[in-house]
């Protein structure tokens, strides 16, 4: 008996949320989480002083904002937050660029009522009072390259940002792209402050450590699927030929070669398959790789 069009929509919602769900180590992410739980332990351990702060600035699909929200789940995972206290809040920057985009995101990401209601130094100063009421002790600002997109607003806003600093409030991570440096040199005063940026390039498969950690990721999600109940056997997708392809097709970055496999699943969970085949990945490059623009050729069809 056929399955109804609603059974296998059910079925593909339920494995794509699986899918999402999966989380892999991947050793540049680990080696930010120890580095921004050092700026917070060093922050604890020295209140009232000029807090530091860190860039970690990277291409989209790297793995920043994962890793904030692992560094999130480690330090909540330390110990229960007493009522109301927050010790990491990650604020995902306002797209406008406005000078009231960063204390927004701020009092947004604490909850706080209204948060877009009042002036610029009005909401500065409510999003710093929220930040101590709250016991923050970590500040991860997301999408940090926002603040750029506005030349003339860019230099004040750094500015905000060293008073931030200068204040002892909250030891701050800086998370965006490449294009959130012109935000730093426009205030050397808060460049000056930060420690060594962090970056998290794209894996190069040329280079044999690189290689071998995008060979882990491919083989975690091949194993993950079928643990969690998403695919009932292991597809192979660490043969050397497969794991080559899927690097030229994904360029090394963790986020493409998760949607590339995530869009080979799909067409295999509903057509009720047992496994990823070479042909699934070869349309899953067709269907998004290329038409997102990532990669102008298909590898998997180039052989």
């Amino acid at each position: 008996m056929d399955e109804a069009p609603s059974e296998i929509t059910a079925r593909v919602a339920k494995a794509r949320a699986a899918f999402k769900a999966i989380r892999l180590d991947h050793p540049a992410q680990i080696d930010l989480v120890a580095a921004l739980d050092e700026l917070r332990m060093t922050g604890l351990a020295s209140p009232g002083t000029p807090m530091g702060g860190i860039q970690v600035l990277a291409a989209w699909g790297t793995g920043k904002s994962t890793a904030a929200a692992m560094f999130k789940t480690y330090v909540e995972g330390l110990s229960a937050p007493a009522e109301g206290r927050k010790p990491v809040v990650i604020a995902t920057l306002d797209t406008t660029g406005t000078a009231k985009s960063v204390p927004m995101s701020i009092l947004a990401a604490l909850g706080s009522p209204r948060p877009d209601v009042g002036s610029e130094p009005r909401l500065w100063f409510r999003a710093k009072a929220d930040l101590r009421d709250s016991a923050v002790e970590m500040l991860i600002l997301d999408e940090i390259d926002r603040a750029t997109r506005r030349p003339m607003m860019s230099a004040h806003i750094a500015g905000s940002l060293r008073d931030l600093a200068d204040e002892g409030i909250v030891p701050v991570a800086y998370l965006g792209t490449e294009a959130a440096r012109s935000l730093f040199r426009n205030c050397a005063d808060l460049d000056e402050r930060l420690d060594a940026p962090v970056t998290l390039n794209p894996l190069d498969l040329l280079l044999e450590e690189d290689l071998e950690i995008f060979t882990v990721l491919v083989r975690g999600f091949d194993e993950r699927m079928v643990a969690d109940g998403i695919l009932r056997r292991k597809s192979g997708l660490d043969d050397k030929t497969t794991v080559r392809l899927l690097g030229e097709a994904s360029s090394g970055i963790l986020r493409r070669l998760a949607r590339i496999i995530e869009t080979a699943m799909i067409a295999v969970v509903r057509r009720n398959g047992a496994a990823i085949e070479p042909a699934d990945l070869a349309d899953a490059v067709d269907a998004w790789a290329i038409p997102k623009g990532h990669i102008a050729y298909n590898p998997f069809r180039a052989r």
